[in-house]
Parts: structure tokens; sequence; C-alpha cells
């Protein structure tokens, strides 16, 4: 199938879910987030998810064809302040994060959300004005380039934020790459490189393994596993595990591989079957009821 076409009807199924993220609460467990969205509207704010939460949307539906649960909420907003956005939603912050915005909880969800102006490559480049569209050319991964208006807004139709499509590419080659690397928390990039790479059984492209191999050289076996404790809350893989991973792609890159680098694998359930070509076929779904 032609790539255009796979891209266009993944960011139809996005922005369908998005929607359904948003506005139904019939799912018990989505009330908080629904709750959130309007709070943040009657704010007089303009918003946008980001990241990692579009990531899982996506992917479930990739995956099993079905809407996803994401793991946490990123939001970046627009038109109110830090101290404004603090005060307004006093009852729900739990802490300031390192980046330089909120984590909120709501029930069991976790929301993570700051101003747009203080997206750490914005702060660091000091952008004069910062858009939502340049939000792609910020992350540190491939597939974390993606942002989508929280709401409609005033009449039009929802937005997506993808700059070149590398989100939507690294989907379809199943490749994990670098995007922006200047990143000031390298062991906690190496730590999610890993992680997810294993969790949905995606190779890893010369650039990101090129980073690892580099980054891996100045760490400790307890930053790898102090790192997986803050940001996961438990150890998802033992760090003997991860070593041998680094050691591997370091060796690959050493025998000057120029192609993405797959991890050996653990026991586990690949998104695509193996002998299944990525490119032919996705469960996702069109207008017309009909699967790709």
């Amino acid at each position: 199938m032609d790539r255009k076409l796979v891209i266009s009807n993944m960011k139809a199924q996005l922005l369908r879910d998005v929607s359904s993220l948003c506005y139904h609460n019939d799912r018990l467990w989505s009330k908080p987030i629904v709750d959130m969205v309007r709070d943040l509207r009657m704010a007089n704010t303009q918003a946008v998810f980001f990241g990692g939460t579009l990531r899982s949307l996506l992917v479930s539906r990739l995956k099993t064809g079905k809407f996803g649960r994401p793991r946490d909420i990123d939001i970046v907003i627009s038109g109110i302040s830090l101290d404004q956005l603090r005060e307004r939603f006093q009852d729900y912050v739990t802490r300031e994060t390192r980046f330089g915005g909120l984590q909120m909880k709501r029930f069991d969800w976790q929301f993570d959300i700051w101003p747009l102006e203080y997206t750490m490559a914005f702060r660091k480049n000091q952008i004069e004005t910062p858009q939502f569209d340049a939000l792609p050319t910020t992350t540190f991964f491939n597939l974390e380039a993606i942002a989508v208006d929280v709401w409609t807004p005033h009449g039009k139709s929802r937005n997506i934020y993808s700059g070149n499509d590398q989100f939507f590419n690294g989907l379809i080659d199943r490749v994990l790459e670098l995007n922006y690397e200047d990143n000031p928390f390298p062991v906690l990039c190496v730590v999610r490189t890993l992680v997810l790479a294993s969790d949905i059984h995606f190779a890893i492209g010369p650039r990101l393994a090129k980073y690892l191999a580099n980054v891996s050289l100045t760490i400790s076996d307890t930053d790898l596993q102090s790192v997986q404790l803050k940001h996961y809350g438990r150890t998802r893989y033992n760090v003997s595990t991860l070593r041998e991973w680094l050691q591997y792609i370091a060796n690959r890159m050493q025998q000057g591989c120029q192609d993405p680098i797959s991890l050996p694998l653990l026991t586990q359930m690949p998104l695509w079957p193996e002998n299944e070509p990525p490119k032919l076929k996705f469960n996702l779904f069109v207008d017309s009821g009909q699967s790709l």
C-alpha cells in the first residue's frame, strides 16, 4: 500500500482516538481525563497532547485494533503562566517536574502539564515565539515527535503537528530513531530507548545506536537501576540485561553496521508477526469500516 495513504489513514485514526479520549466518559478509567480536558478549556488555554500519550494510542490500535489506554497524559499548554496553572489546579498538583512543568494526579491518572515556552529545547535555544507546530522538532525520539490539539479550535478541524511525519514513518518502518540529541538526562534516554524498543519490538536506528554506544561508556549499573525506579516506579529490566543489550549495540557499531539494530529478543509478543511485511498491512480502519 502507498505510504502516503497509510500515513493518511493513521492520522485519521489517531484523530478519532484523541476525540474519544477527550469526550467519551463512558469508560470509567477515562473520566479523569475528560474532566481535566474540560477544566483546562475553562481556563481559557490552548492545549495539545504530546509525545508518548499519542504513541500509546496509535500503537495499541496498530497492535490490537482496539482503543488503547496511555500510561500517563502529557499536555502542553499556551495562554496561561506556570504560576496561574499551579494556582488554578492546586488541588491536583503533586510536584514540579525537573523539566519545568507540573505533575498532577486525578484518581489513578498522572498528568504532566507544562507551558509551551517551558519545553526544554525551546528554553535552551531561546526561541522567541515557540509554536505548537515546532514541538515535533524537540523530542529525543522520532516516536514522540507528534502533537494533537486537545480540543477542536473554534469550529475548525483538530490539528496534527507532526513535522516531516517521522513519527508515522517510524511506526511503518518499525524503527526507533534519534530526533533531537541535546538532552540533559542521557541515562534516562538510554533506559527509555532500550525499554521502548524491547516493549514494542522495534529496531534502533543507526544514529540512536551510535548515541547509546557513546553514552553507555559513562554510565554505571547504579545509574541504570536508579533511573528505572525513578521513571517507571519499578525495575523494568535487570541491569545485566540492559548491559547485554548495550554491549550488543556497541559491537554492531564497531563492526560498521549502518542498518537499524534489533535487540536480542526476550520472550515477548511482537507488534507485528515476523513474517508479515509491516508496510503491507495495518490493523487500522478507514471510514468505510474496511481494514487497510
